[in-house]
């Protein structure tokens, strides 16, 4: 699972996390390279011009951090792998030279080897490093200097992982040779003799040491070191300090370095901390990665009131025929009803006050099953939310009507929304009132301030995308 960094620096020295930009405290994952494979990826270590180079199974890659602090591509490096670079690799910008571990199969170890470059840049293939106790042939040197270099110590063997160090005139790797606490422990070499290429012999750091493995190490500045040790069980970094030369006694990174599995071969490019880890099953590079920023929430848009606004069907005198000019009012009716799926309506039939009660109740219920029926079958509408009621010339809407006009208002069919404790905040209105106009001029004052802050959000959605990109 991918966790959020940390800073515990309680854990860590100050100056190996002042070493890591302060933008990785938070929103960041530590995460696998976006280019990584299945295979094997291993051996971080620094090149020229700002690149560095790391192994992928058997074959060398060189690439250098793009603009993200992601791997920019990374390019194979033929003359690497021809030469069987297995490890770690020292360049040596000073002498334009790489130092690296290679398996020697007639002494059955490995040994540090040095390689130059050819006039077109190709690094050939290497020769040993003249290491004091390496060599058990006799060099060009008078006998005594050929002893005293190659026989009075121990025959040494097992060297792996150099880095440079010291401007360059300092070469640190771990080994397995005579003299250490145990299984591999960190040593370093001095250039002795420039002309003829000759190294000191090798001295435990002994500070750095357990009677664990201790490999991998990076350093930065001389002051400053990561080194990978295996004394709490699983290989993990650590990181240690130079005071006067003397490096002091590592310190465990804190997570997410060291969160889980094994991790080793920690390295900063450019304040970029990076390592290898086998916590999700596969070895990989692990960096930082930014979390996303996610955009703005969508504004909270107003809300309108539930209104229903119905419409008057009106009859001729003594008729419970619809006729054909409200058809378009029905249809309008239906569209609207269609915004409360939720309800259930009344279609209320009356009259005007003439003719007999008992008539103008038969004649009220006509026209309400009129209007019900043309609902169901020219609007389609669900029969069973639909209940016809006639209430006769009870309810009138122009009371004590004298003209045919007013009693054409009473010949009506109004149609309602049921209420009950779910819908009781629902506001009903006559469209035709001054009171439903008011309402729609409110609702419309409402769509447009939530239109306005739509737009507004999708050109900041629209911004923010384009600059994610």
């Amino acid at each position: 699972m991918k966790k959020l960094f940390t800073a515990i620096l309680a854990l860590c020295s100050i100056s190996a996390m002042a070493a890591i930009s302060a933008k990785y405290a938070e929103g960041y994952t530590f995460d696998p390279t976006v280019t990584s494979t299945e295979e094997k990826e291993f051996a971080l270590s620094p090149y020229k011009d700002s690149t560095f180079i790391f192994l992928r199974g058997e074959t060398v890659y060189v690439t250098k951090l793009d603009t993200l602090g992601e791997l920019d591509n990374p390019q194979v490096c033929e003359d690497f792998s021809k030469i069987k670079v297995n490890g770690l690799v020292a360049y040596d910008k000073k002498r334009n030279r790489i130092y690296y571990s290679q398996y020697n199969k007639d002494y059955k170890s490995d040994y540090l080897y040095e390689s130059t470059c050819d006039d077109n840049g190709v690094w050939q293939p290497g020769t040993r490093m003249r290491i004091p106790g390496t060599m058990k042939s006799r060099t060009t040197q008078n006998f005594v200097q050929s002893a005293g270099w190659n026989y009075r110590l121990p025959y040494l063997q097992g060297f792996y992982n150099p880095v440079m160090a010291n401007g360059d005139d300092r070469v640190y790797f771990s080994s397995t040779m005579e003299g250490t606490k145990g299984g591999r422990d960190i040593f370093y070499v001095d250039m002795d003799n420039e002309e003829e290429r000759v190294w000191t012999a090798p001295v435990n750091v002994e500070n750095l040491n357990s009677t664990a493995d201790e490999d991998w190490v990076q350093v930065l500045g001389d002051t400053l070191m990561y080194v990978s040790s295996a004394k709490s069980g699983s290989m993990a970094v650590y990181s240690s300090t130079a005071a006067d030369s003397t490096w002091n006694e590592p310190v465990l990174m804190p997570n997410p370095y060291n969160e889980a599995g094994t991790n080793y071969n920690m390295f900063v490019k450019d304040s970029i901390p990076m390592l290898i880890s086998d916590r999700n099953g596969n070895v990989d590079i692990y960096l930082f990665h930014e979390i996303p920023a996610e955009p703005e929430p969508e504004p909270t848009y107003e809300e309108k009131k539930r209104r229903f606004y119905w419409v008057f069907f009106l009859f001729d005198f003594d008729r419970d025929i619809l006729n054909e000019e409200f058809f378009k009012d029905l249809s309008r009716l239906a569209t609207e009803m269609r915004n409360f799926p939720d309800c259930r309506f009344e279609i209320s039939g009356y009259t005007d006050s003439r003719g007999s009660d008992e008539y103008n109740d038969k004649l009220s219920q006509r026209r309400a099953d009129t209007i019900r029926q043309l609902l169901i079958e020219r609007e389609n509408y669900d029969p069973a939310v639909l209940e016809a009621v006639g209430y006769g010339e009870r309810r009138l809407q122009v009371p004590n009507a004298e003209t045919e006009e007013e009693h054409a208002q009473n010949r009506r069919v109004e149609v309602r929304i049921i209420l009950d404790e779910e819908t009781s905040e629902i506001e009903q209105f006559d469209e035709t009132t001054d009171e439903a106009k008011a309402a729609k001029e409110e609702d419309a004052a409402i769509d447009a301030r939530n239109e306005a802050k739509k737009q507004e959000y999708e050109e900041y959605l629209e911004d923010f995308n384009n600059k994610r990109k």
